[in-house]
């Protein structure tokens, strides 16, 4: 047995081509996803900015407040008088964060605040857009 053997020079060049059009297709598909990352739900939302913020990594309950007093609970579309009875079936270990548009009187948000403590959660956060 000979185990020296040498390949042919034909036999041992690689075609990068397969290889280029993968790398390429890999790239076109982060880019496009990149553009994507800000998109996150259908809940027209502007947030408010501040220099101070932290990411939450746990798991959540998003309650957002858009304009004209609409709340989503999780992208459910609810009333006032339900978050509370909304609330009231989910686990009360999960952080609440609260995403709330910059228009919105702070009285409202204040009184969704309220309702959420009233129902049990003990972690509560309001979503911001960091400052540049």
């Amino acid at each position: 047995m000979n185990f020296n053997k040498r390949l042919n020079s034909e036999e041992s060049l690689l075609d990068l081509t397969p290889i280029v059009d993968v790398v390429f297709n890999l790239l076109i598909f982060f880019a496009l996803s990149l553009n994507f990352s800000q998109i996150t739900s259908s809940i027209n939302i502007k947030l408010p900015k501040a220099k101070s913020s932290e990411v939450v990594t746990e798991k959540q309950i998003v309650v957002s407040i858009e304009k004209g007093n609409k709340i989503y609970i999780n992208e459910n579309n609810l009333y006032i008088d339900q978050v509370a009875t909304y609330l009231s079936d989910i686990n009360k270990d999960k952080v609440v964060v609260v995403k709330a548009d910059e228009s919105i009187d702070h009285g409202f948000v204040v009184q969704i605040m309220d309702l959420i403590k009233r129902s049990g959660f003990k972690k509560l956060g309001i979503a911001v857009k960091k400052k540049d």
